[in-house]
């Protein structure tokens, strides 16, 4: 894995810019990429009307990754790794990292078919390759090859627009790959992915008995499509459960402290995730020392708690 081997538990980072900084020049373990893919990445074929262009149409291919301009470093560490595509500003706050060009995306493609993915993004994916091809040999410059990338396209993410809809109004889709193999192979994966879409939480509560009840919670959320792999965390780290959570999403969650403290710290501290989360976990392992000493049970110890959380996630500058 890289930026770190092992993080020693409750280690004390305060420099968030050093962090940050030793994440440029170590080595990515390519299951990380491909677990953090699961999470962020997108396979985009858009097809716009050109009217200057024989058939009207104008299909392409890309892979695409958004992030924060907090997490532009894991971004370059991305894209450095693939050696292939371009980082650039997409919005205010928001870089992008895309592949565009059918010979770059190629190398997307061996990697993916090397290191499959392991949500229903692999369906995209399979899906996507079929258009790179397509436009690699020039097939879309044909009514046929038009055509057929449309069925395609029909088939991935959310389907086609009400435009294309009218426009392929006799379209049939492709029959979309079913995803068997979600079996987690290797602790990496589950490192990007978390780095992705992985939260640590820090939840604090009045309470009329004790003023204040505090807890953490590791969580993971995730399309209910791909509810059966979330459901295989629970016995990949031995913990949590799998709860339904706001329509057509599902979360694994674990909320217990000892096997917050025995588990889900041990496994990121030697699988260590990265980005801008990597801060919130080391923050989150401090609330976690705070809580195993019972100093959560002072006013003191509440009080460092609440520093804390004010700094993590959104609150962090």
């Amino acid at each position: 894995m890289w930026f770190f081997s092992v993080i020693p538990l409750y280690i004390n980072i305060t420099n968030a810019t050093t962090i940050m900084n030793n994440f440029k020049n170590k080595n990515i373990d390519p299951n990380f990429v491909t677990g953090f893919c699961d999470a962020e990445s997108s396979f985009i074929v858009p097809v716009s009307k050109k009217s200057k262009l024989k058939l009207g149409w104008c299909p392409s291919a890309s892979f695409q990754i958004g992030l924060d301009a907090k997490d532009k470093v894991l971004l370059d560490r991305i894209r450095t790794y693939f050696g292939v595509g371009k980082v650039y500003k997409a919005e205010r706050n928001v870089y992008r990292y895309m592949v565009r060009t059918p010979k770059e995306l190629r190398v997307i493609i061996d990697h993916f078919d090397k290191y499959p993915l392991k949500t229903q993004k692999w369906a995209d994916f399979e899906l996507f390759k079929q258009v790179v091809e397509i436009l690699s040999c020039k097939e879309h410059l044909t009514i046929e090859g038009i055509q057929k990338l449309i069925a395609i396209k029909a088939s991935m993410n959310l389907g086609l627009s009400d435009g294309l809809k009218a426009a392929f109004h006799d379209t049939i889709p492709v029959k979309r790959p079913i995803v068997e193999d979600q079996q987690i192979k290797d602790p990496n994966w589950l490192s990007g992915f978390t780095s992705g879409d992985g939260s640590f939480l820090v939840i604090i509560q009045k309470n009329k008995t004790l003023g204040y009840q505090v807890w953490l919670k590791f969580q993971i959320t995730q399309h209910s499509k791909d509810e059966l792999l979330m459901k295989s965390f629970v016995s990949y780290l031995g913990c949590g459960r799998y709860e339904t959570s706001q329509k057509d999403y599902g979360n694994f969650v674990c909320t217990k402290f000892s096997d917050i403290n025995e588990k889900i710290i041990p496994f990121f501290s030697k699988h260590p995730i990265a980005g801008i989360k990597l801060l919130d976990f080391v923050d989150w392992c401090k609330a976690a020392e705070i809580i195993k000493a019972k100093d959560h049970l002072t006013e003191d110890g509440v009080n460092q708690i609440i520093k804390i959380k004010a700094g993590m996630n959104k609150g962090r500058s």
